[in-house]
């Protein structure tokens, strides 16, 4: 694995550590506000420094992040209440890591 794929494991991780404890209700709108304050960070960087940032390793390293959490929580025996809801989960990742791309590069291009 490239240094760019750790370096957004490490963002992510971050982010996760930052906001999961202000999202702990349970529900859609709470998930993907947990989604948003996670992914969408992500993506404005990616977004913003398209040159430096690779877009292919973003959304890699992005559901390779949502995958572990999943499996973590099942090795560590919290159940999965709805697989509705990690399917909505995981269409949210893509959604918030492609807007946050969006919003970077418009930035991005403003200023440059």
């Amino acid at each position: 694995m490239n240094k760019t794929f750790w370096r957004y494991l490490l963002v992510l991780s971050l982010l996760y550590i930052i906001w999961g404890e202000f999202f702990v209700s349970g529900g859609v709108l709470s998930q993907l506000a947990f989604n948003f304050a996670i992914f969408y960070p992500l993506g404005f960087l990616v977004g913003y420094r398209p040159r430096f940032e690779n877009i292919r390793v973003a959304y890699i390293s992005a559901f390779s992040f949502n995958i572990l959490s999943y499996l973590i929580a099942t090795i560590l025996g919290i159940p999965i209440e709805s697989w509705a809801m990690a399917v909505l989960d995981f269409i949210s990742v893509g959604f918030f890591l492609k807007a946050g791309m969006s919003i970077g590069q418009r930035a991005q291009s403003k200023e440059g």
